[in-house]
């Protein structure tokens, strides 16, 4: 995609494909911080994104293929001041969105033994929106969109 036809400016949409291994994250979070600031993005939308993505590619690791060999393909593009980032596996389908969102007034409690479980607030609260779907040839898509114009802490 070689730009917007409304604007020309924009940015060509990235791509990065990744064993699912742990070894691999390193990687994952320098191609996310590269691809914000390739896009006008800040430091502090870089953050969330890093950490974002790290955690939701960890879990794809870690619970999706269950150590089990697989690939996860990571794409970033810029469409209307949001930068969203696609990250697609061949794991069994999992939608960490159906979990409910909890009450803000109260602190996260975690769902499972360990502390685990909190995986989803996290996403929902370094993104401006997070959504699954089910690829049509297996596996699962989740898309993470951060505006490049959300005011923050240090605005």
């Amino acid at each position: 995609m070689a730009g917007s036809a409304a604007d020309p400016r924009t940015p060509e949409p990235r791509a990065l494909q990744i064993p699912a291994s742990v070894d691999h994250l390193a990687e994952v979070r320098a191609f996310v911080r590269d691809c914000v600031a390739d896009f006008g993005g800040s430091k502090r939308v870089a953050d969330d994104l890093v950490q974002a993505v790290d955690e939701a590619t960890c879990n794809v690791m870690l619970h999706g293929y269950r150590g089990k060999p697989g690939d996860i393909a990571i794409e970033a593009a810029v469409r209307d001041r949001n930068i969203e980032i696609r990250i697609m596996d061949r794991a069994t389908a999992f939608d960490p969105t159906a979990a409910q969102a909890r009450d803000a007034a109260r602190p996260p409690a975690p769902t499972r033994i360990g502390g685990m479980g909190l995986g989803i607030e996290l996403l929902r609260g370094m993104t401006d929106e997070v959504h699954h779907s089910v690829r049509p040839d297996g596996g699962n898509e989740l898309t993470l969109v951060h505006s490049m114009d959300r005011p923050t802490q240090e605005d």
